[in-house]
């Protein structure tokens, strides 16, 4: 019994022991295991980065590796790109300038000094030394060149600082991303020096497409954008262009605006049209000396100015922007009979402009012809990417017919004559988007700027209208209800049907409802949002498409219109006649007719549109409630003496910074004052200034036209004559027409 007892302690502790013991070797296997876990990690951080030894100490460089290239080639090796050592980006110059930049190298092993030549710079450097030498002359390098053992790869390489030798050496050096552009200078002579230029070699971007000049690329002396004149003058823009050698002379003559600038070689004064103009900068004689050619170079700023473009240099893309603000001009003045003829419609004039809207370019092309009635039944169709204008009982008058620089919408316009037919034909680049409207014997065309047919390209619209068959853009007409928050789109005929089983698409979360009802002559779409928007109207394959926003987002200018006095307040009072009236007649009855297209650049909106009272604050305040660019009043004058009359336009001292294409209130005031004195004869009384509410209150150029004295002796006729107050209402649409063409919002 005690030797059973003995012999089971005994196992239980031999087995205990076993247990032990095994648990010690689990653990020992364990941690040897994660040792060689973290041996491995460690192990491959510290392979990160390149392992370079230099100034008798190894590190680990874990900088950012950066490709060098030169002229866009790349001529760092792989596996010795540039590396941060003491703050700076080094290379081997061995790779970097004497094979890639071919500089003329020399590295004494024994002296350890280093030699690079070019563009008639030396640099003496010592390896370890910040003291150098440029051209004899000492110099304090930023960082020194050193001898680098990359480990890995068993090599030494000297490494120099890349932007500085660059940069030292007349070269362009820019950092983007993970590469370093080197760039050779443009060596050029001009102003009695050379230089070696390494400032932006940039191109031409004219009318949306983008050209190299082989002469010359885009260049900035002294301060200023210079083109080469001959190849962008005449290849590019395709102007007439003259150069007499022998005294300096360049004539640049745009025919289709009438336009010709005379300058100098080496002046910046010049001749528009026979009037004396001052360029931005001088023209110069630019010489390439490495290809021995001499390229005269205009200031491109002040030329393209003259010649009626916008202009601007971009610096993301590395371009100067051109960009045509009118294509042509046609015009022929019509003889008494033609006049006279009611039989006959001559078309007399043709313009065209281009527009930027919302991101989308659009071309704007005007036709004029001398019978209202016999213009407004041409005919407007489209057919894939032509769009031709027909118009019968027409002789065409003008000496040009076609028209082919409008950049990336239309490839070329073109009219034919056949009978009493007149055929305008439009070969755009791909299916065209348009609107139109006839108005006083004019035709106004839109052609915008392509899309896609994809239900993906209409959800870029807020409203899309199937159409009704035989329905175009020219059976639409809109109106405005914006102090309703309303817009109503009207279709000529009777579609109810039609739009019960082809509903209106609402792609807009602004939009709270879409009504259709019908009259006698239309079908009226009612548009009700819960904010003020801007909207306009397109035909587009089998629908018609809204584009709606905030207005500044949709037109490309705005103006508000106020008609003086209203509701309660007559104005002033002459024979039973209210300056009210007066006011509201020209200003907004009569001007209705040119804010009825259904995509217009110029916006208008009135301050009132009944015979109600409006306080000032809120006329004022109105103007910077729909996004306005400029306030016009309207008043007529009043006096005591018959004897006064004229026309007086006012500003307000308080109101005269600079805005849109740096226009001011008095620069606006000297416009239409001059506009309207031109064009109905009135007595020019002046520009003055004073503190009336609404200009001197508002955001914007603000001005107060005060017409002409209702108690005038000569004004009182004029003013209550209806058709003094017709033209009164289309000077003062011109004038705004006029003053956005002049100032450009820049939208």
């Amino acid at each position: 019994m005690f030797m059973r007892s003995t012999d089971s302690r005994l196992q239980r502790m031999q087995l205990s022991c076993m247990r032990v013991l095994f648990t010690f070797f689990a653990l020992l296997l364990i941690g040897l295991a994660g040792s060689t876990q973290l041996e491995g990690s460690l192990s491959k951080a510290a392979t990160k980065g390149v392992k370079i030894r230099y100034n008798g100490k190894t590190h680990r460089n874990k900088s950012k590796k950066m490709t060098v290239k030169y002229n866009s080639k790349t001529v760092s090796q792989k596996s010795y790109k540039a590396l941060i050592i003491n703050k700076y980006y080094m290379a081997p110059y061995a790779d970097v300038f004497k094979k890639g930049v071919k500089a003329s190298c020399k590295y004494s092993k024994k002296e350890k000094t280093l030699t690079i030549s070019k563009n008639q710079v030396t640099i003496k450097m010592k390896v370890g030394s910040k003291s150098a030498t440029v051209n004899d002359k000492k110099v304090k390098l930023p960082t020194a060149p050193l001898s680098v053992r990359y480990m890995s790869k068993k090599k030494t390489k000297i490494l120099v600082p890349v932007n500085y030798i660059a940069k030292t050496l007349h070269l362009s050096c820019k950092k983007s991303g993970s590469t370093i552009s080197l760039q050779a200078p443009l060596i050029l002579s001009y102003d009695g020096s050379t230089t070696y230029y390494t400032g932006v070699q940039g191109s031409i971007y004219y009318n949306h497409k983008t050209y190299s000049p082989a002469s010359m690329p885009v260049i900035k002396l002294s301060g200023s954008w210079y083109i080469p004149a001959e190849e962008t003058m005449d290849s590019i823009l395709n102007l007439k262009y003259e150069y007499n050698s022998s005294t300096g002379k360049i004539t640049i003559t745009n025919e289709d605006l009438k336009l010709s600038l005379v300058c100098q070689n080496g002046s910046n004064q010049a001749k528009l049209n026979g009037k004396p103009v001052t360029l931005s900068a001088p023209v110069k004689q630019v010489k390439n000396v490495e290809k021995n050619t001499n390229v005269l170079c205009l200031p491109a700023a002040g030329v393209l100015k003259q010649l009626n473009y916008t202009r601007n240099w971009n610096k993301t893309g590395q371009y100067y922007l051109i960009q045509s603000k009118q294509f042509f001009a046609w015009k022929k003045e019509l003889t008494k009979e033609q006049q006279s003829s009611t039989e006959t419609n001559y078309i007399y004039a043709m313009e065209s402009f281009y527009a930027e809207q919302s991101g989308m370019g659009s071309v704007n092309i005007k036709i004029s012809g001398s019978l209202q009635e016999i213009m407004k039944t041409l005919t407007v169709r489209r057919n894939g990417n032509i769009i031709t204008v027909t118009m019968q009982k027409s002789s065409y008058l003008l000496e040009k017919n076609q028209f082919s620089n409008f950049g990336e919408i239309i490839s070329k316009l073109e009219v034919t004559s056949e009978g009493d037919t007149v055929t305008l034909t439009l070969t755009c680049e791909q299916t065209a988007e348009y609107s139109y409207i006839i108005q006083n014997g004019t035709l106004e065309l839109n052609i915008l700027q392509t899309y896609g047919t994809s239900q993906s390209d209409l959800n870029e619209y807020s409203l899309t209208i199937p159409k009704p068959a035989n329905v175009t853009i020219s059976n639409v007409t809109n109106q405005d209800w914006y102090t309703s928050k309303k817009f109503q789109i009207m279709i000529a005929g009777n579609h109810a049907a039609f739009f019960q089983s082809h509903p209106v698409i609402i792609n807009n979360n602004t939009v709270k409802s879409v009504a259709i009802t019908t009259n006698s002559t239309h079908t009226i779409i009612t548009v009700t949002t819960s904010s003020l928007q801007g909207y306009k109207i397109f035909e587009r394959g089998d629908n018609f498409v809204v584009s709606m926003g905030a207005p500044k987002n949709i037109y490309r200018s705005i103006v508000v219109l106020d008609a003086g006095h209203g509701g309660y307040d007559p104005g002033a009072q002459n024979k039973g006649t209210n300056e009210k009236d007066l006011t509201y007649q020209i200003l907004y009855t009569l001007m209705k007719q040119y804010a009825s297209q259904n995509a217009p650049d110029i916006k208008i909106y009135w301050t009132r549109t009944t015979d109600t009272y409006v306080s000032l604050a809120n006329r004022a305040a109105f103007a910077q409630s729909v996004g306005a660019d400029a306030f016009i009043s309207l008043h007529m004058n009043s006096a005591n003496n018959s004897s006064a009359n004229g026309t007086e336009v006012y500003y307000s001292v308080s109101n005269n910074s600079k805005s849109f294409s740096n226009i001011t209130s008095k620069i606006m005031a000297n416009l239409f004052r001059n506009k309207l004195i031109s064009d109905l004869g009135l007595k020019n009384r002046g520009t003055k200034t004073a503190a009336y509410y609404v200009i001197k209150h508002n955001t914007v150029p603000a001005i107060l036209i005060e017409l002409g004295f209702i108690s005038g002796s000569t004004d009182y006729n004029k003013l209550t004559n209806s058709e003094f107050q017709q033209k009164a209402a289309k000077s003062i649409y011109d004038g705004i027409v006029s003053m956005f063409a002049q100032y450009p919002t820049g939208r």
